[in-house]
């Protein structure tokens, strides 16, 4: 009988700093996955617009790029749309702005895109990959990144489309 007690006393203290164990290295793993900010470079990505033509971040270095995700479900993301918009038709030479479409189906977001009026190139996060690389917290958010591949600006709802301007400004090369 007491060799049965000290028998599971054991089991259960194994099973213990089992668990503990497992819900550090999970606590760690979690912790470590800050979100991109300012002055962070920029993860890389390749992902398809809506026309299926690969992508890729690097391939843009030596260009300022603008990053806005955005889903279908989100009012706010909508009510930005104009502000992008009247942006691109004006942006400066060597920038690009991309929205990156958060998990919606490629009808989904052509139909978003075609209803706020908006031309800019966007591409397809459909398994919410990157949204997860730039441990996003909120939607919309944008990033502005320079030539180099560094994030200048980072930002949640634009309100104008001069404040879209001014930071495009802000990364133009």
């Amino acid at each position: 009988m007491k060799n049965k007690r000290l028998r599971l006393f054991m089991r259960t203290v194994i099973l213990c700093i089992i668990v503990i164990a497992v819900g550090y290295t999970i606590f760690q793993v979690v912790k470590s996955k800050e979100a991109v900010k300012e002055g962070d470079s920029a993860p890389n990505f390749e992902l398809k617009n809506l026309q299926g033509h690969e992508v890729e971040l690097k391939d843009l270095r030596g260009k300022g790029v603008m990053l806005n995700f955005w889903g279908s479900w989100c009012k706010p993301c909508e009510q930005e749309m104009p502000f992008i918009e009247k942006a691109y038709k004006n942006k400066p030479a060597n920038v690009e702005i991309y929205g990156v479409n958060i998990g919606d189906s490629n009808l989904v977001a052509q139909k978003f895109m075609e209803r706020v009026g908006a031309t800019f190139p966007t591409l397809l996060d459909h398994d919410k990959d990157i949204s997860k690389a730039y441990a996003l917290t909120e939607t919309p958010t944008t990033f502005f990144i320079d030539k180099n591949g560094k994030v200048i600006k980072m930002t949640p709802t634009m309100t104008s489309a001069e404040e879209v301007s001014h930071y495009l400004n802000m990364i133009a090369p």
